[in-house]
C-alpha cells in the first residue's frame, strides 16, 4: 500500500484543484469540496496513483466532514445484507472448492466438449447459468471457474499458453454475461443497480419482470459475444488440442463420503432457501452463514480461510454505495441534473438514447468502477430521462448493461480484473475485446434490447 505514482497523482491533484477553483456548477463550499473529493478519488482509482483503499478512506472522510454523512452510516454498512452475503458466499465457495464438489464435474464436461470448438466455448455459459443458483456472488464464481480451468489446461509451449489464456478469459466473459439474465445474477453489480435506482424501480424489477425484460436480448447478446470472441481470438482457439486437458493438480480435501454427502445436502438446503426467499423472507446471508458454520464444524473450512474475504473490496463497496446517497443529500445531484438538462437535446432527436449511451460509456471510462459509475449516473439519469417520458426501469437496465459489457481496462470491470490480477490472461485481451464492443454496443441496443423493450411496453 506504499507505492505512490508521483506523476499521475500530481496530474489528478492539479485537475481536481482546477475543477474546484472553476466551480462550473456554482456549488456551495461544502458541495464543491465533496465533488472535488469524488473527482480526486475517481482519478486515483483510474490511474492507480496510490492504493485504492487509501483513496476510499479519503473519500469517506470527505463525506463525513462535508457530505452530511454520519460515521455511523459508514460503519453500519459493514453488517448490511450485501456485505454479509458477500462474506458468507465467498467462504462457501472456498469450502466447495476444498471439498472437490465442483471440479470433477467440470472436468468431465470439459472432456466431453473438447472435440467441438463451439461446445467448448459454450460450456462456461451453461456453467455460468447453473452456478448463479449455487453461488450468488459473481466474484466467487469466476474464482472457481478460473481455478478449475487453470488446473485442467496444460500449456507446453507459447501457442498452447495463449490458447489456455483465451479459454480462461472466455470463462470469465461467460460468467459476466450470464448474470444479466436474473436480478439476483450477481449480488454486487445487479444489487447495486437496483439499490441506486431506488425503491420504486426495485418494486417493479422483480425476479420475473427482470427475466422477462432481459432474457431474450441477453441470450442473443451472449451468442453475439461468443461469436465475437471466436473471431477476435480465432488464432488462439485453433491451437487447442484435447490433450491439453489434464487432471487437476490441486487435490481436494480428504474427507469421508458421509461428510461430502452432508455438504451436498447443506448446499441444496441453502439453494432452496435462496429460491424460496419470497415465502420465508429469510435474508440470503442467514442460510449461507449456517452453511459456513457447518463447514467449520466439519473441518472443511479453517481459520486461515477467513483471509479469502477481502477487506479492501469491502471498503471499496462501502464507498461506492455511499456516493449516490451523498450526492443526493448534499444537492449535487440536482445541480448536475439541471446542467445535463440544458446540455442534452430533447427527445425529438432521433439519436437521443444513443447519445445517453455514449455519455454513460464516457463516464464509465473516466470513473472506472462499474458500481461507482452507476452510483453517480443512475440518480442523475433516471430523473432526467423520466422527465423526457422514458421509464425508470428501462434507464436502470440500460445503464447496467452498458457498465457490464463495455470496458477497456481491468479497472473498468472488477469481475474480469480478477483474471488479470491472477495472471490468467493479459490486460490486452480486455482491450482487444473492449475496443470492438465500443462500436458493437450501439448495435446491440438498436437491434436487440430496444426492439424487445418496445415489444414489452417499456420503450
Amino acid at each position: 500500500m506504499n507505492n505512490i505514482k508521483v506523476k499521475p497523482l500530481a496530474i489528478v491533484t492539479l485537475i481536481t484543484l482546477l475543477l474546484a477553483w472553476l466551480n462550473p456548477l456554482a456549488l456551495t463550499s461544502s458541495q464543491n469540496i465533496v465533488l472535488a473529493g469524488l473527482f480526486f478519488t475517481v482519478g486515483v482509482w483510474a490511474t492507480g496513483a496510490f492504493h485504492k483503499t487509501l483513496a476510499c478512506l479519503f473519500l469517506l472522510l470527505v463525506f463525513i466532514l462535508f457530505g452530511q454523512t454520519s460515521p455511523w452510516t459508514v460503519v453500519s454498512f459493514l453488517w448490511s445484507d450485501v456485505i454479509l452475503l458477500i462474506a458468507t458466499t465467498t467462504l462457501l465457495s472456498v469450502g466447495m472448492m476444498k471439498a472437490g464438489i465442483i471440479d470433477r464435474f467440470v472436468e468431465s464436461l470439459f472432456r466431453r466438449c473438447s472435440g467441438n470448438t463451439l461446445l467448448l466455448l459454450l460450456l462456461p455459459y451453461v456453467l455460468g447459468l447453473i452456478m448463479i443458483f449455487l453461488i450468488p456472488q459473481a466474484f466467487a464464481r469466476v474464482i472457481i471457474i478460473g481455478t478449475i480451468f487453470n488446473q485442467l489446461l496444460k500449456d507446453n509451449d507459447q501457442a498452447s499458453h495463449k490458447t489456455k489464456q483465451f479459454l480462461v478469459f472466455n470463462g470469465f466473459m461467460a460468467i459476466s454475461m450470464t448474470y444479466m439474465f436474473f436480478n439476483n445474477g450477481d449480488i454486487v453489480l445487479n444489487g447495486a443497480a437496483l439499490n441506486f435506482a431506488g425503491p420504486e424501480v426495485q418494486s417493479v424489477l422483480t425476479f420475473e419482470r427482470w427475466f422477462t425484460l432481459m432474457s431474450v436480448p441477453t441470450l442473443a447478446t451472449c451468442l453475439l459475444v461468443l461469436g465475437l470472441s471466436y473471431f477476435l481470438f480465432r488464432q488462439e482457439i485453433q491451437n487447442f488440442k484435447p490433450t491439453m486437458i489434464v487432471k487437476p493438480s490441486q487435490k481436494s480435501l480428504e474427507m469421508s463420503a458421509q461428510t461430502k454427502n452432508i455438504l451436498l445436502l447443506v448446499m441444496l438446503v441453502i439453494i432452496g432457501c435462496w429460491m424460496s426467499e419470497s415465502i420465508h423472507h429469510l435474508r440470503p446471508w442467514i442460510p449461507a452463514s449456517v452453511g459456513v458454520i457447518l463447514m467449520f464444524v466439519l473441518g472443511v473450512l479453517k481459520q486461515e480461510d477467513l483471509k479469502s474475504v477481502n477487506p479492501h473490496f469491502l471498503i471499496f463497496l462501502i464507498t461506492v454505495f455511499l456516493i449516490g446517497k451523498v450526492l443526493g443529500q448534499t444537492g449535487i445531484t440536482g445541480q448536475l441534473f439541471e446542467k445535463l438538462t440544458t446540455m442534452i437535446p430533447e427527445t425529438s432527436s432521433a439519436f437521443y438514447l444513443f447519445l445517453i449511451i455514449a455519455v454513460i460509456m464516457g463516464l464509465h471510462i473516466c470513473i472506472g468502477s462499474a458500481v461507482a459509475t452507476m452510483s453517480v449516473t443512475l440518480p442523475i439519469m433516471i430523473p432526467l430521462l423520466v422527465n423526457q417520458g422514458y421509464q425508470a426501469e428501462m434507464i436502470t437496465l440500460m445503464t447496467y448493461i452498458i457498465v457490464n459489457i463495455h470496458f477497456l481496462f481491468p479497472y473498468h470491470h472488477a469481475t474480469l480484473m480478477i483474471g488479470t490480477a491472477k495472471g490468467y490472461y493479459p490486460d490486452q485481451y480486455m482491450l482487444r475485446f473492449g475496443l470492438v464492443m465500443t462500436v458493437v454496443i450501439f448495435a446491440i441496443f438498436a437491434l436487440l434490447y430496444f426492439p424487445w423493450w418496445h415489444l414489452m411496453g417499456i420503450l
